[in-house]
């Protein structure tokens, strides 16, 4: 018997549940639907590429966060009821999309073509939660990944005196060891074999908390002993710990401030192998397999990697070509009008950056402070901007009041007189921060494009491209005094 998309939809409701729930036989997308994008972004790319010839549904609706949105039920039949599925294969990124790749590839191979927009476009790792992405400063951002971070800090005595610190998964938020005066308690640190452990840190001393990451201290390690493959990759404010081989080692974990240890920690037990199922996550997203997708080249890139290409207008026209490509490896009839369209978007797309690029140039400083997850690591990393946020690339994330005391810190430290805010986080936190720094005078809202609301639209640039000139451009022009 020959299984329709239909049928197989009705028999797999067990299966789907982890996305779904369960299955219903609506199909809200219809058959009429060709193309399924996993957000608003992509809708907005694959529209632009396919034109009038095919109806392009966006999965996530309007005013909603396209990163952590929760579907309904019935996502997965309006997904494999469309002909195409275009998403951005890193995994984490919007989590349902990984459920509903996994079943995609398992029973609708042969009726869902997959289009990973970011296939190919080298994407940056974040570097933190809430710290600032200095770009083009003169700084060197040579992590040495896949290298032992065992550096000549000199012969300077440690001369800071921590009470206690506090090593923490990532990825769970959960505490893991901790060391009071020469010993740890909760030792040893379990990394799992050929995955890595991202490990952040909570340090005080008699004074206080210890800041950890730019522009407070960074943190850093160093191995005594290990099995073959046992590397750390420090990231200022947190550090990634892997292993390739199954054994025990010792790592004396270190603070460093201007390049001199200022203090280090006993020896820290370490074993590679033991319990790597519950262990640790692959960089951090709590995936201790680091498993590929390879139906049609279309794989998931595992660790803490920032999806959000997109919010540099050059990056953005790689992830349209990516789309074009796709598009026409499945309907090579329509070669000429996807080639014909994907050029004009790219060309408006140009234009874009040159405006970003003319209006940024002539600004009094670098520095800005957005009051919400990370959206624009790209594009500082274009323009040559440090954007300071004090959450990280999560909009569930939720500062604390550390992390908004770094940021008014930052805010007083540079004279800043705005902060920037997300339409889809809120105002909140940036009206707190503009409440206790003394030199802010107005926030200022932002759109990274990652969705649309019915005001835009009606005001002429709900679109991305008119969301970013209209909205994001003059608010970055603003808070650089670029205006």
């Amino acid at each position: 018997m020959t299984l329709t998309r239909r049928r197989i939809l009705l028999g797999t409701g067990g299966l789907a549940a982890g996305l779904a729930g369960c299955l219903d036989d609506r199909g809200q997308g219809g058959a009429e639907t060709w193309a399924t994008a996993s957000f608003f972004t992509l809708s907005e790319f694959t529209r632009a590429v396919t034109g009038d010839l095919h109806t392009v549904e966006n999965a996530v609706p309007s005013g909603e966060h396209g990163h952590e949105w929760e579907p309904p039920i019935d996502m997965l039949p309006r997904v494999v009821e469309s002909d195409v599925f275009v998403y951005i294969g890193t995994e984490g990124f919007q989590p349902w999309v990984d459920d509903a790749l996994d079943q995609i590839e398992t029973y609708y191979a042969d009726d869902v073509s997959l289009v990973d927009a970011a296939k190919g476009i080298e994407l940056l790792e974040y570097d933190g939660d809430g710290h600032g992405h200095d770009h083009d400063h003169g700084h060197t951002h040579d992590h040495d990944h896949g290298h032992t971070h065992d550096h000549d800090h000199g012969d300077a005595e440690p001369s800071l005196e921590v009470r206690n610190i506090e090593l923490i998964d990532r990825s769970a938020g959960q505490p893991v060891v901790d060391a009071h005066a020469d010993h740890w308690h909760g030792e040893p640190l379990v990394i799992p074999t050929e995955g890595t452990l991202s490990i952040g840190a909570a340090a005080e001393t008699d004074d206080g908390p210890v800041e950890i990451g730019p522009p407070g201290y960074a943190l850093e390690a160093r191995i005594v002993d290990g099995p073959d493959g046992l590397e750390i990759d420090a990231h200022g404010d947190h550090l990634h710990v892997s292993g390739d081989e199954a054994g025990d080692g010792a790592v004396i974990v270190q603070l460093v401030d201007d390049d001199a240890v200022v203090w280090e920690a006993p020896p820290l037990e370490v074993v590679v192998g033991d319990g790597d199922e519950e262990a640790g996550s692959d960089d951090g997203h709590g995936h201790g397999d680091d498993h590929e997708h390879e139906d049609d080249g279309h794989g998931h890139s595992h660790g803490e990697y920032d999806a959000k290409f997109f919010s540099d207008p050059i990056l953005a026209q790689e992830g349209v070509r990516n789309i074009r490509d796709d598009l026409i490896a499945i309907d090579p009839d329509n070669a000429a009008a996807y080639e014909e369209n994907a050029a004009a978007y790219v060309e408006e797309l140009e234009a874009l950056h040159e405006e970003f690029a003319s209006a940024l140039e002539d600004r009094e400083h670098d520095h800005v402070v957005l009051a919400g997850h990370d959206s624009f690591q790209y594009l500082a990393e274009r323009y040559g901007l440090e954007i300071h946020t004090p959450v990280g690339l999560s909009p569930d994330d939720t500062p604390s009041g550390r992390d908004v005391a770094a940021t008014v810190d930052f805010v007083e430290e540079h004279g800043l007189e705005y902060v920037l805010w997300d339409y889809f986080d809120g105002p909140d936190v940036a009206e707190q921060i503009a409440a206790e720094a003394d030199t802010v005078t107005d926030t200022i809202m932002v759109s990274p494009a990652e969705s649309v609301v019915e005001e835009w639209v009606e005001a002429g640039h709900g679109d991305f491209i008119g969301q970013l000139r209209e909205i994001t451009l003059p608010a970055f022009e603003t808070a650089l005094g670029a205006r």
